[in-house]
C-alpha cells in the first residue's frame, strides 16, 4: 500500500490537473467565442474609398488616340509591345488595344476584358471586343482611387479576396515566411524551438518561428507588447484558429491584415493597398520582383521602406529572390534576371492620393447629400467628378508656374488657386487651393474671397447685350473722364490703365482691351439695380453683391469658385448648372445609394450669353490676352484678365471647348503680386493648356443672332463686297432686313 502522503500527493496532482484541464477547456471555448464573435462579425471597418471619374468611351464622341491614350496613363495603364495582363495596352497606327480591368461600376461588375479601339482620321468610330468580335456601343474604363477617408483607428485597407491576389505574391509569402502553412495547425514547433535556440545563442532575438497564423492572431485580437503570457495566448488562439477555420480563409485574412508601411499618421494594411500604395497599380498587375519586395517588407515595414531606405529594401528584395532561387520557385537565370531590376517604385511625390482641395470639396457634399442619412461610413465608394489629366496638368502647371513667378519677383509667399468645371455639366474637373497640391487646411479655391478686379467687366456687358434693343457689341461707348459721387460724399474718378481717354470706343473694343472708364460711362447708363440683377441671376448671393459704381470695375469679393459658377453660365449658352463633385455613391456591399444626373436651368438669354463669350474670344485673339491666341491659334479660345489695385491679385478665366478654368495668384497677406492679369494668372493657365490639349471653341449662333459687317465706324455695311476695314460681328435681331432698307 502507498503511504496515505502519497496518496494524498497523487489525488491533489489529479484535481488540480482536472481543474487545470477544465480552465484550459473553458478559456478554450472563450476564446473559440471571441474569435468566432470577431471573425464572423464585422472584422474590419474600413475607410471611405474615393475615386476619379469614371471615363465612358463612345464611338463618334469628342475623344481622339491622343486623348484616351492620356487617359489610360492617367488610370495607371502600361503601354506595352505584348499584351500579357490587365491594365496594359499597346498602341497601333489606327488602333489601341488594351485590358480592361474588372471593377465594380455603380452600374454593377464588369469583368476584365480584351478591347479593340479603331480610330478614323484621329476619332472613335468602333469598340471591339476580341474575343467574340462584336461591336460594343460603349466601354467604361475603371477609374483611379484617389483618396481614403475616415480611417478607422488610424488604418487603410482596401479589402481583396483571396482568389484575386496573384500566385506569385502567395508562393513568394508562404516561402519567405511559413512554408509549412498546409502542413502545420496553427504552429510549428519546430520552427518555434529552431528560433528559441538561435536567439539564446545570440543573446539577442534575430529570428521568429511564428506562423502566418500566429502573425494573424497577433495584429488581429493582441498587443504588441512581449510577454509570456501574450505568447501562450497567441499559440492557443492559433491552434483554435486553424481548427475552426480553413487555410484560405485564415490566408485571405492575413493578406488583407498584414501591417506594411505608414502614410503619414494612417497605417497602411494589406498587399492590395500597399501595392497601390508604392507601385500605384492593383496587386495582380505585379511582377514577382516587385511580389517580393511587399513580401519582404512583412518583416519590418518601417525598415524596409523603400522610399527612405532604398538600399536596404533593395538588398531584403534580393534576398526573397535568393531564397525563391534556393527553393526552386525560380530558376538561376530568373532569379540573376529579377535581382537586376530597379526596385520600380512611384516616386513619393507623385501618389495620387491626396488631392487635398477636391477632397475637402467631396467631403462637404457627401455630408450634405449622402452622409445625414448614414451612420456607418465603412467601405463606402465615392465615384468623383475628377478628370485626372486636368488635375494632374494643373498641378504641374501651378507648381512649375509659381517656382517661375517667385523667382522672378523674388516673392517667395505667393499663393495660387484653380478651379476646372465643364462647361455644360457643371461637374467640377480639377480643384487645387494651394501652390502645394497635397496641402492639407486652407483651400483658396473655396474660402479665399478676393476682389475679382476686371473679372466682372463681362457680366455688366452682358447686362448690356441683354437689351438688345439699346446695346450690340458696335454700341460706342464714351471714354471720357468722368466723375461719380459716393456714399461717403467723396468724388470717385476712374482711370483706364495707362491714364488716357479716346473719346469713345465700341463695346466689343472696351471689353478686349479691359478698359475701365468706358464700363464705368455703361453701368452708369444701364444703372446698378441692372447690373445686380444680372449677377443675381448668374447664381450669385445678393448677400455677396453691394450698389457700388465701383462693383463694375470688380470692388465684390469671390471664391474661384463663386467665380466659375458665374463663368459657366455665359459658356453654355445661358444654362446655369449644379456644381457638383460627387458622381455615385455605392455601400460596402455595392449597392448604389446615390447617383447625380447633370441638370441645368436657363437663366440668362442665350443670344446675350452668345454675344458676350464671343466679346471674350476677341480679348484672346487681339486683346488683352492675345499673347495666348498666338499659341492656340485655332482653339478660338475665350478668356478674360483680371487684375486689382497695386497688382495685389492676378486672375485669368479661360474657356475652352470642354472647360470653364479659372486661375487666381496672390498673396494671403494682401500685398502686392507685381503681376497683371496677363503676366501672373494666364501664365499659369497656358502651361495648363500645353499640358492639357484644350479642345476648339466653336460656338454656333442662337436663333435671332446673325453676323454683319461693320466699318470703323461701326456702321452696318449691307453690300457683300470685301474690305480689310470691315470686321464681322454678331447682332441679335429678329430680322437682319431692317438694317439694310
Amino acid at each position: 500500500m502507498y503511504p496515505v502522503n502519497l496518496k494524498l500527493s497523487i489525488k491533489f496532482l489529479f484535481y488540480f490537473f482536472l481543474y487545470f484541464l477544465l480552465i484550459i477547456i473553458i478559456y478554450g471555448v472563450y476564446l473559440y467565442f471571441k474569435i468566432n464573435q470577431v471573425i464572423h462579425g464585422k472584422i474590419w471597418k474600413f475607410p471611405i474609398s474615393i475615386y476619379s471619374r469614371i471615363v465612358t468611351l463612345e464611338p463618334g464622341n469628342n475623344y481622339s488616340k491622343k486623348d484616351i491614350i492620356a487617359i489610360l496613363k492617367s488610370n495607371r495603364y502600361k503601354q506595352v509591345n505584348f499584351l500579357t495582363m490587365p491594365g496594359e495596352f499597346l498602341v497601333k497606327r489606327n488602333s489601341l488595344i488594351l485590358i480592361r480591368r474588372s471593377f465594380n461600376f455603380p452600374e454593377g461588375f464588369e469583368d476584365k476584358i480584351s478591347i479593340k479601339l479603331l480610330f478614323d482620321k484621329n476619332k472613335l468610330v468602333r469598340i471591339v471586343h476580341l474575343s467574340n468580335n462584336r461591336n460594343f456601343s460603349i466601354l467604361r474604363l475603371d477609374p483611379q482611387l484617389i483618396a481614403m477617408i475616415y480611417s478607422p483607428k488610424g488604418e487603410k485597407r482596401l479589402f481583396v479576396s483571396q482568389k484575386n491576389y496573384p500566385k506569385a505574391l502567395i508562393q513568394t509569402l508562404l516561402t519567405i515566411e511559413d512554408k509549412c502553412f498546409y502542413n502545420h495547425y496553427g504552429i510549428n514547433f519546430y520552427s518555434m524551438f529552431r528560433a528559441f535556440f538561435v536567439n539564446l545563442i545570440s543573446g539577442h532575438s534575430i529570428q521568429g518561428g511564428s506562423t502566418l497564423t500566429q502573425q494573424l492572431v497577433k495584429n488581429l485580437f493582441l498587443t504588441n507588447i512581449r510577454s509570456l503570457w501574450r505568447k501562450i495566448n497567441e499559440i492557443y488562439m492559433a491552434l483554435i484558429l486553424d481548427f475552426q477555420y480553413s487555410k484560405e480563409k485564415i490566408l485571405e485574412l492575413y493578406l488583407n491584415e498584414v501591417y506594411l508601411g505608414q502614410d503619414k499618421n494612417e497605417q497602411i494594411r494589406g498587399f492590395a493597398l500597399a501595392s497601390l500604395y508604392y507601385f500605384g497599380r492593383p496587386i495582380n498587375e505585379l511582377r514577382l520582383d516587385e511580389c517580393a519586395l511587399l513580401v519582404g517588407m512583412v518583416k519590418g515595414a518601417s525598415l524596409y521602406n523603400p522610399w527612405n531606405n532604398p538600399v536596404l529594401t533593395l538588398n531584403r528584395r534580393n534576398l526573397v529572390l535568393y531564397v525563391l532561387f534556393k527553393h526552386k520557385v525560380i530558376n538561376r537565370t530568373l532569379y540573376e534576371k529579377l535581382k537586376s531590376k530597379p526596385l520600380n517604385i512611384q516616386s513619393r511625390g507623385n501618389i495620387i492620393w491626396f488631392r487635398s482641395a477636391f477632397v475637402q470639396i467631396v467631403e462637404k457634399e457627401f455630408q450634405k447629400k449622402v452622409g445625414y442619412y448614414f451612420q456607418n461610413f465603412s467601405g463606402i465608394k465615392i465615384f468623383t467628378t475628377l478628370d485626372l489629366i486636368s488635375q494632374i496638368a494643373a498641378e504641374n502647371a501651378i507648381r512649375h508656374g509659381i517656382q517661375q513667378l517667385k523667382k522672378k519677383y523674388k516673392l517667395q509667399d505667393l499663393e495660387a488657386s484653380m478651379v476646372i468645371i465643364d462647361r455644360f455639366s457643371g461637374e467640377i474637373r480639377g480643384v487645387l487651393g494651394s501652390s502645394n497640391p497635397n496641402l492639407l487646411g486652407y483651400n483658396r479655391a473655396i474660402q479665399a474671397k478676393r476682389s475679382i478686379g476686371s473679372l466682372s467687366k463681362p457680366i455688366t456687358y452682358l447686362a448690356a447685350l441683354s437689351q438688345p434693343e439699346y446695346f450690340r457689341l458696335n454700341t460706342w461707348i464714351p471714354d471720357t473722364p468722368i466723375k461719380i459721387k459716393m456714399q461717403n460724399g467723396k468724388l470717385w474718378k476712374p482711370q483706364n490703365n495707362n491714364f488716357e481717354f479716346v473719346g469713345k470706343v465700341m463695346l466689343i473694343d472696351a471689353l478686349k482691351n479691359s478698359m475701365n472708364v468706358p464700363i464705368v460711362h455703361l453701368s452708369m447708363k444701364l444703372g446698378l439695380k441692372k447690373i445686380v440683377q444680372t449677377w443675381i441671376q448668374l447664381g450669385l448671393s445678393s448677400n455677396h453683391i453691394f450698389k457700388y459704381p465701383s462693383i463694375a470695375l470688380g470692388s465684390i469679393n469671390l471664391t474661384s469658385m463663386e467665380v466659375a459658377k458665374i463663368f459657366q453660365v455665359i459658356s453654355s449658352g445661358g444654362n446655369k448648372a449644379n456644381i457638383i463633385s460627387i458622381r455615385s455613391v455605392l455601400s460596402e456591399n455595392n449597392k448604389l445609394i446615390y447617383h447625380s444626373f447633370p441638370q441645368s436651368k436657363q437663366v440668362i438669354s442665350a443670344q446675350a450669353s452668345y454675344l458676350t463669350l464671343y466679346a471674350m474670344q476677341s480679348v484672346v485673339s487681339s486683346g488683352t490676352a492675345k499673347h495666348l491666341g498666338k499659341f492656340f491659334k485655332n482653339m478660338h479660345l475665350a478668356g478674360k484678365t483680371g487684375t486689382t489695385n497695386n497688382l495685389v491679385d492676378s486672375w485669368f478665366v479661360g474657356i475652352d471647348g470642354r472647360q470653364v478654368v479659372i486661375v487666381w495668384i496672390g498673396r494671403d497677406n494682401n500685398k502686392t503680386t507685381k503681376c497683371y492679369g496677363s503676366t501672373g494668372a494666364m501664365k499659369i493657365y497656358h502651361n495648363y493648356l500645353k499640358l492639357n490639349n484644350p479642345k476648339p471653341l466653336l460656338l454656333i449662333p442662337p436663333r435671332d443672332v446673325y453676323f454683319l459687317n461693320i466699318n470703323k465706324s461701326g456702321d452696318f455695311m449691307c453690300f457683300r463686297s470685301y474690305s480689310k476695314y470691315f470686321r464681322a460681328i454678331p447682332v441679335w435681331i429678329r430680322n437682319h432686313n431692317i438694317f439694310c432698307t
